[in-house]
């Protein structure tokens, strides 16, 4: 009975150690796990009312893992995101549009997009920012 219970306490700890390593292994990737070709965008001077006010980021999957985007938070609803909810394969790239709506208030705007993927806890913020002015010069 001891034999087996010392069989079952080993087996239990090689499992957590090996499992504990997974985990370094992947913390010590970092955020090379999914890279985005930028992570700021300056849209300039925007016309209130526009609605075409949008950019691209891509991303890239580094890692030997399909990954996909499991959430994303906005730092306001006059953002929106458009992604692929289909996992990206290793080694492919894919895109993330992110759209602004101006508002009637002008000035300057700085709005952040957290990006959440399934293969690490570190989080990538996106930045859109510009300026809202009532009409544009030339």
């Amino acid at each position: 009975m001891k034999k087996v219970t010392l069989g079952l306490i080993f087996i239990i700890f090689a499992s957590q150690l090996n499992f504990a390593l997974d985990i370094d292994n992947l913390k010590a990737l970092g955020d090379n796990l999914v890279s985005f070709d930028k992570t700021s965008h300056d849209f300039g001077k925007v016309k209130k009312g526009a609605s075409n006010v949008k950019t691209t980021f891509k991303y890239t999957n580094n890692s030997q893992e399909m990954v996909f985007i499991t959430r994303v938070v906005k730092s306001c609803g006059c953002t929106e995101p458009e992604y692929s909810k289909e996992p990206l394969m290793p080694g492919q790239t894919a895109d993330f549009k992110v759209g602004y709506t101006t508002t009637d208030i002008m000035g300057v705007f700085n709005k952040k997009l957290t990006v959440f993927n399934n293969l690490s806890t570190d989080a990538v913020i996106l930045t859109i920012k510009g300026e809202v002015v009532e009409k544009l010069v030339n």
